[in-house]
């Protein structure tokens, strides 16, 4: 069996902090003698959130999609790529365009906007741009994004 044993030190640090919090924490923290009321921190009310049926994940449909919409349309036309198809309303401009972005493997899409490709062209950008990054250290969670020393826009220009 062990015992604890509190100094006077101890008890004057938590005296001290008692009378702090009572002090200065807002109604309902502590207790009359300073100590926290532990039901103060518990939530008040839970919200339970069912999965919308309408809500599907990003799929290859969506995907598809979305290189079609690249090969009409072009980078940066995300409002002309939503329109043109039906698996893509549901979401905005913004999801579009970082789909995108991890299509093209490039956390910048500027240097691409009006460009235009097939499957195939999008997977050689991809490629090449994870093939850049692994050389210069700039790939990051399948991205290859810029540095302080323009590594990627060096190497972009020789490639």
């Amino acid at each position: 069996m062990t015992v604890a044993v509190t100094t006077d030190a101890e008890s004057s640090r938590v005296a001290w902090g008692n009378e702090m919090r009572k002090r200065f924490s807002p109604p309902g923290v502590c207790n009359e003698d300073g100590s926290l009321r532990q039901d103060f921190f518990k939530p008040k009310r839970i919200i339970i959130q069912l999965n919308d049926p309408q809500k599907k994940k990003w799929g290859d449909e969506e995907r598809d999609a979305l290189l079609a919409g690249i090969e009409k349309h072009g980078i940066g036309k995300w409002r002309e790529i939503i329109n043109d198809s039906e698996h893509l309303h549901r979401y905005d401009e913004t999801t579009v365009r970082v789909k995108a972005s991890k299509l093209m493997g490039t956390q910048s899409l500027a240097r691409h906007v009006g460009w235009k490709g097939d499957r195939a062209a999008v997977e050689r950008e991809f490629n090449k741009h994870k093939t850049i990054g692994e050389q210069t250290g700039c790939w990051k969670s399948g991205y290859l994004v810029e540095n302080e020393d323009g590594d990627v826009a060096k190497a972009l220009a020789a490639w």
